[in-house]
């Protein structure tokens, strides 16, 4: 069992969140049971511990009570898990992964970029956002009020895990800001049961971001790694990179100088260990194992995990995550396509989604279907039956598969290690989910160097080029660091990992016709171009309604 899942199974064994948290959304409440303060007082910090578990918890799970349970009412329990609801608006929608199964209300809408006020699916993002925002103000306020029965000893543990949980709340931000604009605000000083205001983009960014770099100043100068599974200041630091990275586009003011100095932070505490001194793993491939929490802080082997966040096929199933990357992109059911369980070693097969042509043409590919590119040695692709074009959006066969996940334990050298491999019968992922990683802190300071100018330009072709040679491709001159194959690199490097329609959105090629792909406009292929509003989300029509929010323009 991976440790952090102790505090989360204390958790599920006795739910406890203290008032109904999603009040704050206007949303369907948190079903819980009372807990009385003479329970706090007489172990205050193991109650402060499991509520602190049900922020972390928010983000792994969809709710307490097995994988078919949500802390969210209403529609399907697994899909309103935060990474499956954040992968289906930020990834669906771009040109890496088409999606098969249309009978799922709201799907096909964003797989075809249509995008509207009454998508329910995207409700549903919407809704897990703020409730995670919700569940994190609520641990705060506790904290301050003195619910706990803290004694002295204990108050310096609290603020430690306030950090946390602001961090942890940062990032449901970004989602929020990146994905819906003008969205709605609240921390710890408003009322519990207090609707969210409705802020405007720049002033979310504005406070988000202060919070975060004040956050990250208490933590100090240096990194020190936390416990498996928690956050720290690399994560809040990581995720302060994210933020600089998008800032022209959030506020209309660049931040490049920001985005490679704390870049710079992080790659220079990584260095000197991992693949040719760079600090990510040998082994593109061991990153996404069944055993991959090694790649996380407290773990065996280089960090390149920065944030994680945990899963486990016993204790912490859920229909989210990456059991919904590995089932989803799986079948074992489509005639002619050679896929097996034996492809992801996951015992779940959704048959609900493979890559768009577009996607996997920016990796090369032979005759037979094979590719130089280690990023794509685990496809099924025409050597196993699949076709590269996506002629029909509704069979599995046309596209090809892209493997990343898999439910296999691996070595260094991204070998199978037959005994630490989960039971092949596992239908739940072990394989921990990735936030961020030291890949796309490579990437995104190299990017801050050629579109922004910042930093030093030798280094930034340096950390392209380790992520090239890890991937087994030729290095770059600096002939060939430009943004759009930059774009590309990204895609390749990190498809999957809920950054490409933020990317797209960035270098100006996912609404409009600049860059189009296959059903992008609900037009088959080759897509057509969408309107520009496109490039933010519609704010719910339901939030509308309950909140009296103003609608993003063009919806």
């Amino acid at each position: 069992m991976k440790s952090f899942n102790k505090l989360f199974i204390a958790l599920g064994l006795s739910t406890m969140a203290l008032v109904s948290c999603t009040d704050d959304l206007d949303n369907p409440v948190i079903d819980a049971n009372d807990t009385t303060p003479e329970a706090f007082a007489q172990d205050p910090k193991g109650y402060m511990d499991r509520v602190l578990a049900e922020c972390y918890q928010g983000l792994a799970t969809s709710g307490y009570g097995g994988p078919g349970n949500s802390i969210i009412s209403g529609g399907d329990a697994g899909a309103n898990s935060f990474t499956r609801a954040i992968f289906v608006c930020n990834e669906l929608t771009t040109d890496e992964f088409a999606w098969k199964q249309f009978g799922d209300a709201g799907q096909y809408e964003l797989a075809t970029m249509q995008l509207a006020a009454d998508n329910g699916v995207m409700y549903t993002t919407y809704s897990r956002i703020y409730t995670c925002i919700a569940l994190c103000n609520e641990f705060i306020r506790t904290v301050d009020a003195g619910k706990f029965y803290l004694t002295e000893d204990l108050l310096p543990i609290a603020e430690e895990y306030k950090r946390q949980v602001k961090v942890l709340r940062g990032l449901c931000y970004f989602y929020a800001i990146d994905m819906f604009g003008n969205a709605g605000y609240s921390d710890e000083t408003f009322a519990a049961g207090t609707a969210p205001a409705q802020w405007t983009r720049v002033d979310l960014y504005n406070k988000v971001v202060g919070d975060l770099e004040a956050i990250s100043a208490e933590w100090g100068d240096s990194y020190v790694e936390p416990s498996y599974g928690y956050v720290g200041k690399e994560c809040c630091d990581a995720l302060l990179a994210k933020f600089y990275l998008n800032a022209e586009v959030y506020t209309g003011t660049p931040a490049y100088d920001k985005c490679w100095n704390i870049c710079q932070k992080i790659i220079n505490h990584h260095k000197g260990d991992g693949f040719n001194g760079s600090g990510l793993a040998q082994s593109y491939k061991a990153v996404f194992g069944a055993n991959n929490d090694e790649y996380m802080a407290q773990g065996s082997r280089v960090n390149e995990i920065i944030w994680g966040i945990p899963q486990d096929g016993d204790n912490l199933q859920n229909y989210g995550g990456t059991t919904f990357y590995m089932a989803a992109g799986s079948s074992t059911s489509t005639p002619g396509v050679n896929m097996t369980n034996a492809s992801t070693g996951l015992n779940a097969s959704w048959t609900c989604m493979n890559a768009r042509q577009q996607f996997s043409e920016k990796f090369s590919w032979n005759a037979n279907g094979v590719s130089d590119d280690l990023r794509a040695e685990l496809w099924i692709t025409s050597k196993d039956g699949a076709k590269i074009t996506n002629e029909s959006i509704t069979n599995f066969a046309d596209g090809y598969v892209p493997v990343k996940y898999t439910n296999y334990a691996y070595d260094e050298e991204g070998n199978i290690d037959d005994e630490l491999c989960p039971p092949a019968s596992n239908a739940f992922a072990d394989a921990d989910w990735a936030v961020i990683r030291l890949a796309e802190i490579y990437l995104s300071a190299a990017e801050a160097n050629v579109v922004g100018g910042a930093g030093n330009q030798a280094d930034a072709l340096t950390y392209v080029n380790y992520i090239r040679e890890r991937a087994g491709v030729d290095a770059w001159s600096v002939a060939q660091l430009t943004p759009d194959n930059l774009l590309d690199e990204r895609c390749r490097e990190l498809y999957g990992e809920n950054v490409r329609r933020t990317d797209l959105v960035r270098h100006g090629k996912y609404a409009g016709s600049a860059y189009n792909w296959n059903w992008k406009g609900n037009v088959g292929n080759g897509g057509t171009g969408t309107p520009e509003h496109m490039n933010l989300f519609p704010i719910p029509a339901t939030v509308i309604s309950f909140q009296g929010y103003k609608q993003n323009p063009g919806y």
